[in-house]
């Protein structure tokens, strides 16, 4: 296959169009990573992609690949948590004919496969210190030795990296080499939480909607208000991976038509609690101060009881007094939200 070619300095859009066209979202700092991948792209230059697990790290390991002159070969992938510390060498590196138990032929690593083309290596942080030690010898001098040889192989691969972990605090720990450290961040790539870009999430969902109804025939057309609301309220701590898999699952049962709050099928429990109802819970946190022990500021179910009904008056609020939405917001079944109601005289 022939790399694409592409005037590196063509304009961003243009360039996001034919190599990053799955990169969905237009806030300012995810255009800026996107500026950055564009920039190093055509470059042999090794890359650092931080940030928390679901972001989309190894998408833009793969449009840098793509937009890259070596294109035309292989992006070979490896998660250095998924492989044992015994076995990450002989994975990464190779391992010759009877280099250990079990070794009953020789294998070629990763690095080795991925010669002529780029290595993408997931959870760098994970990498144990030996290994990271052989890893900094191949970048600095293109040469490998595989487990149980005598002889270095020379290679030609680019190495992008991936992490959800602080690297600079490993290294101040001791668990993490700084000459790899500064050797793996020649650019570093930081890529920001979902909840941080609030903006996208709509957009976001809506492509996978439209994603998931062409892989399993559905015909779920879109979302309402309220299920809108759901999602730009939810925290998402598993960021764009745990969105497309809520949005999945909402249309594998939905099927078809509007999806709304209560189709919404988040991980395990519905949306959190409105960001506005938060600051609901330092109004009843107890205080240090013991002036006057006689009253019992730490009646529990008194203090529950109060953080409840706030949490349920603004969701009513912010709802308009629709009691489904506001089920879906506090992560309520409808006849739960109804019955305390009752109890509270809303």
């Amino acid at each position: 296959m022939t790399p694409m070619k592409l005037d590196p300095n063509a304009d961003l859009e243009t360039w996001r169009e034919t190599f990053a066209s799955d990169f969905i979202g237009n806030d300012p700092r995810i255009l800026e990573s996107l500026t950055e991948a564009r920039n190093v792209a055509d470059t042999d230059c090794t890359v650092l992609v931080t940030g928390e697990t679901g972001t989309g790290k190894e998408l833009v390991a793969r449009m840098i690949h793509g937009a890259s002159p070596r294109a035309n070969r292989a992006i070979v992938p490896l998660n250095c948590a998924a492989i044992p510390d015994s076995l990450i060498e002989a994975e990464l590196f190779g391992h010759t004919k009877g280099a250990f138990t079990g070794a009953v032929a020789a294998r070629e690593g990763r690095l080795a496969a991925a010669d002529g083309g780029t290595l993408f290596l997931d959870e760098i942080g994970e990498l144990p210190l030996q290994a990271q030690a052989k890893l900094l010898r191949v970048l600095q001098d293109g040469m490998l030795t595989p487990v149980g040889a005598d002889k270095e192989i020379r290679i030609d691969v680019r190495v992008i990296a991936a992490t959800n972990r602080d690297l600079e605090q490993m290294v101040d720990e001791g668990t993490f080499r700084a000459d790899l450290y500064y050797r793996l961040t020649v650019i570093q790539i930081e890529l920001p939480a979902l909840r941080e870009r609030s903006d996208d999430i709509v957009p976001m969902a809506r492509h996978f909607l439209a994603e998931t109804n062409a892989r399993l025939q559905r015909s779920v057309t879109g979302f309402d208000a309220s299920a809108e609301r759901v999602l730009e309220g939810h925290d998402w701590r598993g960021n764009v991976r745990e969105l497309a898999h809520t949005i999945e699952r909402s249309v594998i049962m939905k099927r078809t038509g509007v999806l709304t709050a209560a189709d919404i099928r988040l991980s395990g429990k519905k949306a959190r609690p409105p960001r506005s109802v938060m600051a609901a819970v330092t109004t009843v946190a107890p205080t240090n101060d013991t002036s006057n022990d006689s009253t019992n500021d730490l009646n529990l179910k008194k203090a529950v009881d109060t953080v409840e009904e706030k949490f349920i008056r603004t969701a009513l609020e912010r709802t308009a007094g629709n009691r489904t939405e506001a089920a879906a917001l506090l992560g309520l079944n409808r006849t739960t939200l109804v019955e305390r109601l009752r109890k509270i005289a809303v």
